[in-house]
């Protein structure tokens, strides 16, 4: 049986909220109150360390001025800084503080110890299948393999 692409786009748009939700409920900590927007803008500056707002606005997938609002709780939250580029002092780029590291640190600990509170539930070859489905979508969105 093929599936057509209106199916797939079907499957995608009716089952996103629960893995949204899902997602949001592992990624929670009672005192760190970041949006999913701003949790991945923590997780981009992770991987790339400094970078420009326009870039970071790229890789978001958002405008200069939705970025704005986002970088503006970051940084009122001390999760991350704003400094001038020292090559032109009209660029703006954004970093992660300490702070911001060790929320995400925090974060990834307590991930941890929900999925495998719920993982311990599953027998091992549903937990494998269910890496080798992460693992495909992610890879099919252009993610390297891990």
């Amino acid at each position: 049986m093929e599936t057509s692409v209106s199916e797939l786009v079907d499957i995608i748009f009716r089952y996103y909220p629960f893995v949204r939700k899902a997602f949001r409920n592992l990624v929670s900590i009672k005192d760190v109150p970041i949006s999913m927007t701003q949790l991945t803008c923590l997780n981009i500056l992770e991987k790339n360390g400094t970078m420009s707002m326009s870039e970071l606005a790229d890789d978001l997938n958002m405008s200069n001025q939705q970025l704005t609002k986002v970088v503006d709780a970051l940084v009122d939250f001390h999760m991350v800084e704003r400094c001038v580029d020292p090559g032109n002092r009209r660029k703006i780029n954004v970093k992660l503080t300490e702070h911001g590291t060790g929320t995400l640190l925090s974060l990834k600990r307590e991930v941890d110890r929900k999925l495998t509170f719920l993982l311990h539930k599953m027998p091992e070859s549903e937990t494998q299948r269910l890496t080798d489905a992460i693992m495909t979508v992610a890879e099919f969105f252009g993610h390297e393999k891990a």
